[in-house]
């Protein structure tokens, strides 16, 4: 059979296998994928690779749902994105690569498949929605099989493609929601490469880069940071709810929390860490502001960057250090250290230090806690117009509709309470006008 495959009947005549390896290939590469089509789909099994055509000027169509059926045959799908491929492809088995490839290697590859032909297309018209439809199905399928080459030794290396699955479906149910704009305001503070990439109508659509050794996502795309934007210039106000208002889920002292359940080191209940650790570096029963604003400082200043000596006798200190000695020690021994997420962290020792390899395993941390907290509020919300629709590290941004009560919002705080966090809670009318609430 011709590598192109352009009828359900040709289709039909392929056989499935056990695994198979798939690139969805869409109108263009820079549109988010709730704004593209699929224009072409690769596929490999383990002794060929062929093109699957949906939309392109040189071929005839398969319905997209014929694909669908033909793979969900296989028992597994691996791909190199599985966030985006997810979009479009359906099944319970999707397999991330670049995740297999970051666990084996501590490192993403990079891969220089793209033809003469692409780079001199998307040179030329790097906005046209549907320019992968007009490059010749014959520079996709050499583009796809070069990348199938270059990672094929990495399908069957699978280590924590359970946690990576669900990584990936709670961001992508976050993503999937966009954010709503005051488009004059959106206008005067931010200028896009091309608006069409993100932008449709008056929302815009973030997209988390799940591609991070330690597993902590970003989110910068068509030329805006959303885990950065700046507070002070007024740039947030271009966000506001589609319902009626944003309620933000702020975790009180995040990390230290994570730390402490690390190292098993009991904080005193109803009382702020910042005030139990300050009361302690100044050696006062009662705390100034200054002194509040000061110990936060010193705290995060010592969990990033190192205990001073001063205060290495606090409890809290001494349990840490203690613990990075032992995971210095561990890592040095046998050459890794597997992460909570289920990453072997395996770097060379000159790449670490012992505060560096402490910073990788809570960043990780966070995530895979994160992870757990997003799949229990995404099921609270599934069938409310409430939404999460930013994930900032330390905290949550909902949607907030009138519509739905108040349950929700005391559900959102009580699930997050049982998992050992207190939140403080903030609403306003606008991503910069979000203000305390003791409605919560």
């Amino acid at each position: 059979m011709f590598y192109v495959v352009e009828a359900k009947e040709q289709l039909d005549r392929l056989v499935p296998s056990k695994e198979c390896f798939v690139k969805v290939i869409l109108g263009n590469d820079s549109y988010h994928p709730l704004l593209s089509e699929v224009s072409l789909v690769y596929y490999r099994n383990e002794t060929k690779g062929y093109i699957l055509a949906v939309n392109h000027s040189e071929a005839f169509s398969i319905d997209l749902t014929h694909i669908q059926d033909f793979l969900s045959k296989h028992e597994k799908i691996y791909c190199l994105d599985q966030k985006q491929t997810s979009y479009y492809i359906h099944h319970g088995n999707l397999i991330d690569i670049n995740q297999i490839i970051l666990d084996e290697e501590n490192k993403l590859l990079t891969f220089e498949c793209a033809t003469k032909v692409h780079l001199d297309y998307y040179s030329r018209f790097p906005y046209l929605k549907n320019v992968n439809e007009i490059i010749p199905v014959s520079k996709h399928y050499e583009k796809c099989e070069c990348l199938y080459e270059q990672v094929k030794e990495f399908i069957g290396m699978e280590y924590s493609t359970e946690f990576y699955s669900e990584y990936c479906k709670q961001y992508q149910i976050v993503e999937r929601q966009g954010l709503t704009l005051n488009v004059d305001k959106f206008e005067r503070h931010f200028e896009l490469p091309w608006q069409p990439y993100s932008i449709q109508s008056s929302s815009i659509l973030t997209s988390y880069n799940l591609y991070n050794l330690t597993t902590r996502p970003t989110n910068s795309f068509n030329g805006i940071n959303f885990l950065a934007l700046n507070k002070e210039d007024g740039s947030r106000k271009s966000f506001v709810p589609k319902n009626d208002l944003f309620v933000e889920f702020d975790f009180d002292a995040y990390h230290l929390m994570l730390i402490a359940k690390l190292i098993e080191f009991q904080f005193e209940e109803g009382r702020s860490i910042h005030t139990v650790l300050g009361e302690q570096y100044f050696e006062t029963k009662e705390l100034t502001e200054e002194q509040y604003s000061q110990s936060k400082a010193i705290t995060f200043q010592q969990i990033y960057g190192g205990i001073r000596k001063e205060h290495a006798h606090i409890e809290f200190f001494k349990k840490i250090n203690e613990y990075i000695k032992e995971t210095w020690k561990a890592y040095q021994e046998t050459g890794k250290t597997v992460l909570q997420t289920g990453r072997p962290l395996h770097l060379h020792k000159n790449s670490l230090n012992p505060q560096k390899l402490f910073n990788y395993i809570v960043q990780n941390l966070e995530t895979w806690q994160n992870v757990q907290i997003l799949k229990k509020l995404n099921a609270v919300l599934e069938n409310k117009r409430s939404k999460i629709v930013l994930v900032v590290y330390d905290s949550f941004l909902l949607d907030y509709s009138l519509e739905d009560g108040k349950q929700p919002l005391l559900g959102i705080k009580q699930l997050i309470q049982e998992e050992g966090f207190t939140i403080k809670a903030k609403v306003g009318k606008n991503y910069d006008a979000l203000e305390k609430t003791n409605y919560l």
